[in-house]
């Protein structure tokens, strides 16, 4: 059975990344093309992108998920790398994220918490493994880079007797220029992901 919830979108997308002029999408998405690929780096980790086909591949030749392809082809097609400003957002305070808040807490932040909680140990290392930095605020916190200049700071408070284990999930403010909020969500699955080493 087709996976309609990706193959009907990477259809789309693939159709309109053939359909584009590949200098024209690195010009405004600021994400370096040559010899039929765009190059970037992803989470750590070398990813081009060819052209005309979209496939998104690792340096060892290995391909990405579809979730991964459709959203690197959005940026491609519609996002932009630009600059931030040094501020870090919730959520909820990107544009439209008010709006798919509920639905982000419950697919990332409650993940993350119930995930890590109560591993600090294994959420370090994880974060880590992904050139995460570690930063002040939490029981646990790091500043991982998702792609050039676009970071996500994940925090973690260690439950106990009287409370659960809670977590934070700030991105830098040029996200809102990369991705829709719809996208944001996806780009902390993903993240979430390879924490566990799903690239």
């Amino acid at each position: 059975m087709p996976d309609n919830k990706t193959e009907k979108p990477l259809a789309y997308y693939r159709a309109a990344f053939a359909a584009a002029v590949p200098e024209e999408l690195s010009a405004r998405s600021g994400v370096a093309y040559a010899d039929g690929e765009f190059r970037t780096v992803l989470l750590g980790r070398p990813v081009s992108i060819r052209w005309p086909g979209m496939e998104a591949v690792g340096a060892d030749g290995s391909r990405l998920s579809p979730a991964a392809e459709i959203l690197l082809g959005r940026l491609l097609l519609e996002g932009t790398l630009s600059p931030g400003s040094g501020r870090f957002l919730a959520y909820s305070q990107l544009p439209w994220g008010s709006v798919y808040n509920a639905q982000f807490t419950g697919r990332c932040i409650r993940r993350l918490a119930a995930g890590y909680g109560e591993r600090l140990p294994a959420f370090r290392l994880a974060c880590e493994g992904l050139g995460g930095r570690a930063i002040s605020g939490a029981d646990a916190a790091y500043e991982v880079e998702f792609l050039p200049g676009l970071r996500v700071r994940l925090s973690l408070w260690e439950g106990d007797e009287e409370f659960p284990a809670s977590a934070q999930i700030l991105f830098s403010d040029n996200f809102s220029a990369a991705f829709t909020a719809e996208d944001i969500a996806v780009a902390g699955d993903l993240l979430l992901n390879a924490l566990k080493g799903r690239f």
